[in-house]
């Protein structure tokens, strides 16, 4: 046969074994893949199993751990290698994948020893690896070999060339410091020429010529600032005051009928005080200092400046009566943050002793800095009650506080507050404050019109409005009624104050009005009484939440919440400015305040939630936020005198004493004890006594869990505490109980009469 014929069949054969090894290895390919995919699933995804995933997981698992969900991943990278190049030994894949995987287990081993209440597991190979190190080598030499492992078998799978990576990560590193010390050497090179471009410039200054200076002064001469200062006007009020001044009786002590009880004052005849009451103001009407003071101010302002090398003018000046702010505009490519930095320099060389900085001022370009003036001027009463803001106001109740830190006169209206905290040191203004806002109404309304509950636990401040037709008390009649000074008083007030709130809230459900105005009107339609406006004066909260925390802060929170739409306003005072006193309840219902200065910054912030108050000059300065100002401004208060006071309060005295309708009847229980802030019903002492009789303990929780008011729960605790049910020694913080008493005073509380004839003298013998 010809040579080509054995050829040709040979060639045949090999062709054919050729195929048939193809279609073998794709074969294993697919199921490889397959095989892949699958452990992917139960070993990655925990998507159904099966009886044999189930199977092959958990065995997996107990035999290398968690490492074990790198099996699949190794696989398809050997696929991967296998499909490219078709050399790839599965032997040396399966150790390296072996080694690996050991090494692998051995450190999750390490790392169970170490987080012992965690999931890590090695399974048994890395267990097996690990303590057989660990008995050669000890914990650290087991760790070490381990990671040797793991990159011998990581450089079996994976042929990486760790010369290669060395040799790149110091070349980076290399070329990373040659980088820096190159920057640095031109940093050092530019700053030495930079010192010797100022030196040439300083040399060249000292020997310029004298007409080169004058030649040179337009480039550095700056605007002369615009000096905005506040237009005297003022109103002439109503011809009402005129009679007030000419009719009046004479101030003295309220005037009496023939038997003796002091007269109530009439509505139709009573007139409002007249403006001669109170002190003119004081001066030659010029608010803030001359205008060479404020040229003189202006250049050191601007020199002080220009020595830090801040370009920089003062554009513009508005002259308060206690401060001066300069309002200083930055040149383009200067920061705001640059000046505020020098707020303490500036502060030396204008010698002050505070300054306040504004930056930037709202709506304009520019950095406000309050400066005292060396010569401040008093705020009275009268220049602002003849003002625009208060005499021309169309508001119900319009409320005069003193001039804003430009010198414009600054009030606001009692209806938007609609509740105000007032707060600040010993001697900072406060009553000053206090007593301003209470003038105002005088002079704007009749008694008729509104009404104070005035709360003074000091009794030295409020106590000169004593008698004056203006007071009101819930708890008590009109011939009773007085200034408030003790707390368990006030916590009464307030609770009657609640449930008067509660009647007028009924009263325009029935007249279908949204509010005081509303049903004023409705009132002035079908001729019935209108509702007066209450105002809730407290000036010293601190004492009062001492004394009786529960029951005021309760009927604070309520009042304050649902008050407003009912007339009745809230004025809170305190000099302690502390989170126990201002608590998150009552700042909450409070979103008007005013702070006068205080000792520190945090105090500051409890009262406004912001700093600044701590910069102020006291005496009457203040920084006030309404619920319609983002950020707090800066008022000196108007000055009240005790002089001023005790006029006005004797014109109002003459014309007679309170009187108001009693809106609330007392519905008392003759077998229940008011709740005060120091007391609890009858009923409520014999329950709290029969718990814990029962349950052989006591604790707020569980006095809460019963009540179901923490308020309550602490009343009830103390309570207990005060009359010698419970007590609790000294080092210890468990309560002690005495049974004792409790059986006999549960004996005597269960043995008393429940008749009409009841005493409460009965009760108040046993309980004390």
């Amino acid at each position: 046969m010809p040579k080509y014929y054995y050829a040709a069949k040979k060639s045949k054969k090999k062709t054919k074994k050729t195929s048939s090894l193809a279609w073998l290895r794709t074969t294993l390919y697919i199921l490889a893949g397959a095989l892949c995919l699958w452990l992917f699933c139960i070993l990655w995804f925990n998507i159904s199993k099966g009886p044999a995933g189930e199977a092959v997981a958990s065995d997996l698992f107990q035999l290398l751990g968690q490492s074990a969900g790198l099996i699949p991943l190794f696989l398809a990278y050997w696929l991967i290698q296998t499909v490219r190049n078709k050399s790839a030994s599965f032997l040396f894949f399966l150790l390296g994948s072996s080694v690996t995987l050991a090494a692998f287990s051995s450190l999750l081993t390490l790392l169970k020893l170490i987080f012992t209440d965690s999931l890590i597991s090695g399974g048994r190979v890395g267990q097996t690896l690990f303590y057989a190190l660990k008995g050669v080598s000890g914990t650290v030499g087991a760790t070490v070999f381990s990671l040797a492992l793991a990159l011998v078998g990581v450089h079996m799978l994976f042929a990486i060339p760790w010369s290669v990576i060395l040799q790149k990560t110091l070349e980076f590193v290399r070329n990373d410091f040659n980088g820096w010390m190159d920057a640095r050497a031109e940093l050092k090179q530019k700053v030495s020429e930079g010192r010797a471009e100022l030196k040439e410039k300083a040399e060249k200054e000292s020997f310029r010529p004298v007409a080169e200076e004058i030649h040179h002064a337009p480039e550095i001469h700056r605007s002369k600032p615009e000096i905005r200062r506040p237009v005297a006007e003022q109103i002439t009020l109503p011809r009402r005051e005129e009679i007030a001044s000419q009719h009046a009786p004479e101030p003295a002590e309220a005037q009496t009928d023939e038997n003796g009880e002091v007269k109530k004052f009439d509505p139709k005849t009573f007139v409002l005080p007249s403006l001669d009451l109170l002190n003119d103001p004081a001066g030659d009407g010029l608010v803030g200092p001359t205008d060479d003071e404020i040229a003189q101010a202006t250049r050191r302002l601007e020199d002080t400046l220009k020595s830090f090398d801040i370009r920089a003018s003062v554009t513009g000046v508005s002259p308060g009566p206690v401060v001066t702010r300069y309002e200083i505009k930055p040149d383009p490519g200067v920061t705001i943050a640059s000046i505020t930095a020098r707020t303490q320099d500036i502060q030396a060389s204008m010698e002050a002793r505070a300054i306040r900085v504004q930056a930037p001022i709202p709506g304009k370009n520019a950095v406000g800095f309050e400066i005292p003036n060396e010569r401040p001027v008093m705020v009275t009463m009268k220049e602002i009650l003849q003002s625009p803001v208060y005499a021309a106001s169309k508001a119900v109740i319009p409320i005069a506080l003193g001039r804003y830190a430009d010198g414009n006169p600054a009030g606001s209206v009692a209806e938007k507050w609609p509740h105000i905290l007032i707060a600040g040191a010993t001697n900072s203004g406060k009553s000053i404050c206090l007593h301003t806002i209470i003038m105002s109404i005088l002079y704007k309304h009749r008694p008729d019109e509104v009404k104070f509950l005035m709360i003074d636990p000091k009794r030295v401040e409020l106590t000169l409005y004593e008698g004056i037709p203006y007071l009101y008390d819930p708890k008590t009649s009109c011939d009773d009624v007085d200034v408030v000074t003790d707390a368990n008083g006030a916590a009464k007030s307030l609770q009657m104050l609640v449930k008067v709130m509660e009647k007028r809230l009924q009263i325009m459900q029935l007249a279908k009005v949204k509010n005081i105005e509303g049903y004023n009107q409705w009132a002035k339609q079908n001729n019935e009484e209108k509702m007066f406006y209450i105002f809730v004066i407290i000036d010293e909260m601190a004492d009062l939440m001492l004394q009786t925390k529960a029951s005021i802060e309760d009927s604070i929170q309520r009042l304050a919440q649902m008050g407003r739409a009912l007339g009745i306003h809230l004025i809170l005072c305190t000099q302690r400015p502390s989170v126990k006193v201002i608590t998150g309840v009552i700042k909450a219902n409070l979103p008007s305040r005013i702070a006068l200065q205080v000792a520190s910054s945090i105090d500051s912030k409890v009262i406004l939630d912001s700093t600044g108050a701590e910069d102020l000059l006291g005496k009457g300065d203040m920084l006030y936020q309404s619920t319609s100002d983002k950020n707090p401004l800066r008022i000196q208060g108007a000055y009240v005198s005790e002089k001023e006071i005790k006029a006005v309060a004797d014109f109002l005295r003459a014309q007679g004493g309170p009187d108001y309708p009693v809106q609330i009847v007392a519905e008392q229980n003759p077998h229940q004890r008011p709740q005060d802030g120091l007391g609890a019903s009858r009923e409520e002492l014999i329950q709290a006594l029969n718990l814990i009789k029962e349950r052989r303990r006591v604790s707020q929780d569980l006095l809460k869990a019963h009540f179901g008011s923490s308020a309550r729960a602490t009343n009830m605790l103390s309570v207990l505490e005060m009359k010698g049910f419970i007590s609790k020694p000294e080092g210890s913080n468990r309560w002690e109980i005495h049974y004792e008493m409790i059986d006999q005073a549960l004996e005597e509380l269960n043995s008393l009469p429940y008749d009409k004839n009841y005493q409460e003298e009965t009760y108040e013998t046993v309980y004390k």
